[in-house]
């Protein structure tokens, strides 16, 4: 009889590993890296690149499968400071997705959308040529989204209509995925962040979610601050600024596919010494 219970409870157990996805990665936003220019070597330190530099130090010890960058991760649209961004991020061993950030392009100042990924991919070993787009990753779907406004600097982000577009074709196309939504912008207001700080029309998107039910979590930055919450069922973690509060943020999640139940615990890291 005991033979039969151990048994048992060994496949008990086994069954469960066997349905569930697992999935560990680091998250960092707002580092707002700078090159100080007026001095001889552009590649001077300042407080802005250690703290990347730092990161990434400790990124490539901690066991992140990956890293995702939310954007903002230049302090004003110059390549001086995309060169030198990308060149510190390649040297993570592991995968790394860039986003974009209402402060990293600008039409105006010749580094726009296109160009920002022509100089990642020649500097880093970034894994995104363009936004919106998707991943998949240890059986989870992630879509990277853009919303950013490059001809007009605005804070304010703003999903066009093909991208609203996108994002629904994706998540009826990966219907039987677990699909994680990542972005500089929150999606949905929460104590710390009003309706009024979310992107423009934003209801266009909480539209397209509510036709779908595989969102698990969305990933989000732009406001600087550590905030986690469940609205309709879906994680949102945002990520605090890495320039201001000289953190970030580890992830891990666990998606039982019988269940259909998402476990997600978040760990920060300080770069401050």
């Amino acid at each position: 009889m005991k033979k039969i219970i151990l048994f048992f409870i060994f496949a008990c157990f086994s069954l469960g590993v066997a349905n569930a996805k697992t999935i560990e990665f680091c998250a960092i936003s707002n580092i707002a890296l700078e090159v100080d220019k007026s001095t001889k070597y552009a590649d001077t330190m300042t407080p802005t690149i250690k703290n990347l530099l730092t990161a990434t130090e400790q990124i490539n010890d901690n066991g992140c499968e990956f890293t995702l960058f939310l954007g903002d991760n230049l302090k004003a649209p110059d390549k001086y400071n995309l060169v030198m961004f990308s060149k510190i991020i390649r040297k993570l061993k592991k995968p790394v997705f860039v986003s974009v950030g209402d402060k990293d392009v600008s039409q105006t100042k010749n580094l726009d959308k296109k160009e920002y990924y022509r100089v990642l991919k020649i500097f880093s070993k970034n894994k995104i040529k363009e936004l919106p787009c998707v991943k998949k990753i240890n059986g989870f779907v992630f879509v990277f989204m853009d919303g950013v406004n490059q001809f007009i600097p605005t804070q304010y982000g703003y999903y066009k209509e093909n991208e609203i577009a996108f994002l629904d074709d994706t998540l009826r196309k990966y219907k039987n995925y677990p699909v994680i939504i990542v972005g500089h912008y929150p999606v949905f207001a929460s104590e710390d962040v009003k309706e009024n700080m979310l992107p423009n029309k934003i209801s266009d998107f909480h539209n397209v979610l509510s036709h779908h039910n595989n969102v698990i979590a969305i990933i989000s930055g732009h406001h600087n601050i550590d905030d986690e919450y469940i609205q309709n069922e879906i994680y949102n973690i945002s990520v605090q600024g890495l320039e201001k509060t000289k953190e970030y943020k580890k992830i891990f999640i666990d998606y039982n596919e019988k269940t259909k139940q998402t476990f997600v615990k978040t760990r920060i890291y300080s770069v401050e010494q």
